[in-house]
C-alpha cells in the first residue's frame, strides 16, 4: 500500500509540474489584489506573479490545516488524560471495594464457623442430657 501511495504522489507531482511548465506564461502574469471596504480607504497590493499568489495561498492553507490538526491533537490529549484519571479513580474504588469484600467474606466465614461450633456444642449437650 505504501508503494501505491508513493506512486500516486509522484504521479500527482508530475501532473502539476506539467501543468506549470505548459502554462508558465499565464502563471507569470502579475496580479494586483484590491480591497475596498466601505468604512476604510481602499487598499491595493503590489503586483504579484500568479504563481507566487498560488504558493502563498497553498502555504496559508497548509498552516491553517496544521493548526487545526494541532488543536485536535491537544483536545484528544486532554480527553485521554481525563479518561486516564477517571480510570485510575475507578481502579482505586475497585481495589477498596475488593478489600472490603474480602473482609466481609472473612467475617462471614468466622460467623459460619462459630455457628457450627455452637450447633456442635448444642448437639453434644443434647446428647449428654439424653444419656
Amino acid at each position: 500500500m505504501r508503494y501505491i501511495k508513493v506512486f500516486l504522489l509522484v504521479l500527482l507531482f508530475f501532473v502539476v509540474m506539467m501543468l506549470f511548465v505548459q502554462n508558465q506564461a499565464s502563471f507569470s502574469d502579475a496580479v494586483t489584489l484590491k480591497f475596498d471596504p466601505m468604512f476604510a480607504p481602499a487598499m491595493a497590493s503590489a503586483p504579484i506573479p500568479r504563481y507566487a499568489l498560488l504558493l502563498i495561498c497553498f502555504a496559508l492553507g497548509a498552516a491553517v490545516v496544521l493548526l487545526m490538526l494541532m488543536w485536535d491533537r491537544v483536545a484528544l490529549s486532554g480527553r485521554a488524560s481525563a479518561a486516564r484519571r477517571r480510570a485510575s479513580s475507578l481502579q482505586k474504588q475497585l481495589d477498596k471495594m475488593t478489600a472490603e469484600k474480602q473482609k466481609l467474606e472473612a467475617a462471614l466465614k468466622d460467623a459460619e464457623a462459630r455457628v457450627k461450633e455452637a450447633e456442635a456444642k448444642a448437639e453434644a449437650a443434647a446428647q449428654n442430657a439424653a444419656e
